[in-house]
């Protein structure tokens, strides 16, 4: 295996390591309880369909993608972690959240280790994305 593609594994491995470790955390906080990251993972897909901070959800199908394109097409991994680092910033713009079926909002009062190690696993792919086409371009540069 090149430099590229151990450099490629490497950021695949501790996006998806951050990922998962955010999913075991508190993710935010409302008067009432504060939201386990699986929940809000699992569930969260039905608050999109209400606006707000259900949007910032599609981070985790934009991130999923960005993985699966690393492997060769670079340019659209980097366009799509950019979208899901996006989505996943996005849910610091909002005060409420959807808090039930009921359609009942509550305010977010913080924002826990779940949400911002989530928001850094988007955020550590859309780098290595990033250095990993900057060595592709000085490599093709150079030659």
């Amino acid at each position: 295996m090149n430099n590229t593609g151990k450099l490629k594994k490497t950021i695949i491995i501790i996006s998806v390591v951050l990922f998962l470790f955010s999913l075991t955390q508190k993710c935010y906080c409302t008067a009432a309880q504060c939201a386990d990251s699986i929940m809000a993972f699992l569930t969260g897909w039905f608050a999109i369909f209400t606006g707000g901070a259900g949007i910032s959800w599609l981070a985790n199908p934009l991130l999923l993608a960005s993985w699966i394109a690393l492997g060769k097409h670079i340019k659209a991994s980097i366009f799509l972690s950019l979208l899901a680092t996006i989505f996943a910033l996005s849910f610091l713009l909002f005060d409420t959240i959807i808090a039930n079926e009921g359609g009942d909002y509550q305010e977010i009062t913080s924002r826990n280790a779940g949400y911002w190690i989530w928001a850094c696993s988007c955020m550590c792919m859309l780098v290595g994305t990033f250095v990993i086409m900057l060595k592709d371009n000085n490599k093709n540069a150079a030659r």
